[in-house]
């Protein structure tokens, strides 16, 4: 059975989500990765402009067109960032990622508040699933033990999307 890792709550007409991951790197190395265009590329998508305290940025599709855009609102490199997260066609919503030195290597705790499609939370598990494999996952790291390694962005995302819309639609109840 396919498992998930992450947290959802429900905030009065939005959801939050919590995800957090211990990779087998230094603080330095996954801030990089989670604030450098070229390497978070690699593990999530391509973006234009800067995760810089007041720097915009654009997440970017397959087709080069703009999915996503936010500002960074709060930087304190190499801890902590805070941007705005604005989906085409959706409400904007709040990002912050958090990296702290744990005794396994490094922390990221990722909090996405005021989220409104069920989506977010396959989608952001499939990215960071996606990070472990670049990164590597600590033996603390949450994983499913039935990921088949080397798993498609698509074809996991499919994987994840019933069990995460269980959780939200419990949450709607």
């Amino acid at each position: 059975m396919t498992m998930m890792f992450g947290e959802i709550t429900k905030s009065g007409t939005a959801f939050n989500l919590e995800f957090e991951r211990i990779l087998a790197t230094d603080v330095d190395d996954l801030w990089n990765a989670v604030t450098d265009r070229d390497r978070l590329a690699r593990w999530m998508a391509p973006y234009t402009g800067d995760l810089v305290l007041g720097g915009a940025w654009q997440a970017l599709g397959d087709d080069g067109s703009v999915w996503c855009s936010g500002t960074v609102t709060e930087c304190e490199p190499p801890h902590r960032f805070v941007t705005s997260w604005h989906a085409i066609e959706e409400s904007p919503t709040v990002l912050t990622v958090t990296v702290d030195a744990v005794p396994d290597g490094a922390r990221l705790r990722l909090h996405h508040e005021g989220v409104q499609s069920i989506y977010y939370g396959p989608g952001w598990q499939t990215y960071l699933e996606q990070l472990d494999d670049l990164l590597g996952a600590a033996p603390a790291s949450v994983a499913d033990p039935t990921r088949a390694a080397g798993i498609g962005w698509d074809e996991r995302y499919e994987a994840l999307r019933p069990v995460w819309e269980e959780r939200f639609g419990a949450l709607r109840d």
